[in-house]
């Protein structure tokens, strides 16, 4: 990730603006299964190495996605950041997170739950269900960093939006958030009940086509929606080129610890 980060600032690629907010919340993410991180001074799941490996794995379909878009909502994602007429923090880091949750998710879960046959037990099934459940908790916990970041090297409205909505801003996050999650967990027990490639694909064309309906919404949903991004867009830097810095010494050893497992440049 910090490589990537490092090339999209030298490049002033807008593509940088979800994964800088990626970065956040996996790094985050590393801290509540290793430690370092005053947030996270007790174990929150019941089997921290499974949500590590499902977070590489996670990892490892964004960047596919950079290669080769994965489905339509990451197409619109990746055609939006390039192009010079959608300059918006905000719009680019929600499409993005759309692609990400509502398919790359879903399909990743199924994956690691199939291939360790997991879905034929019914506690562990449990079991894995709590630990997606506390991963809401570990991304709620960095929306206001990832606005103060965001903010702080690509400027746009984050801030002040959330300074107005107050405690609103926040409500609506993790609320939005859980239920896009719980839409998660039920697509993985689509995929875990199909039966044979048909049923699959069914499916999988059904993920994509909602992930899709939500990227199409986020640019053209309503007035609400291009007043937003308009205003969001007036605060923007419209150059940020630069320098990558990592958020700090701690982040860099919790990534170097996920990079090292998959043995994928970081």
């Amino acid at each position: 990730m910090r490589k990537k980060l490092r090339e999209f600032y030298a490049t002033g690629d807008k593509r940088a603006i979800f994964l800088r907010a990626y970065y956040v919340m996996t790094t985050q993410v590393n801290a509540s299964v290793h430690g370092g991180n005053e947030d996270f001074e007790q174990p929150i799941f019941f089997d921290p190495e499974w949500v590590d490996r499902l977070a590489g794995r996670f990892a490892q379909l964004y960047f596919q996605s950079l290669e080769k878009p994965a489905c339509k909502a990451w197409k619109i994602a990746m055609e939006r950041a390039a192009s010079p007429h959608a300059w918006s923090v905000l719009q680019n880091m929600v499409l993005g997170i759309n692609a990400h949750i509502n398919f790359d998710l879903a399909n990743g879960v199924h994956e690691f739950i199939r291939k360790a046959g997991e879905h034929r037990d019914a506690e562990l099934m449990a079991r894995r269900k709590f630990d997606h459940d506390q991963m809401n908790n570990v991304l709620v916990r960095c929306n206001p960093k990832i606005q103060d970041i965001l903010g702080r090297e690509f400027g746009g409205g984050m801030r002040l939006f959330s300074g107005v909505l107050g405690k609103f801003d926040e409500l609506l996050t993790s609320t939005g958030l859980r239920y896009y999650r719980d839409r998660v967990w039920c697509n993985v027990l689509g995929l875990l009940s199909a039966k044979g490639p048909d049923e699959l694909e069914k499916v999988r064309l059904r993920l994509e086509w909602e992930a899709q309906q939500v990227a199409e919404f986020i640019i053209d949903g309503s007035w609400m929606n291009k007043l937003v991004y308009g205003m969001d867009g007036l605060l923007c830097r419209k150059n940020f080129q630069g320098r990558f810095q990592p958020d700090g010494v701690g982040a860099i050893h919790a990534m170097g610890r996920m990079g090292h497992r998959l043995q994928m440049p970081h």
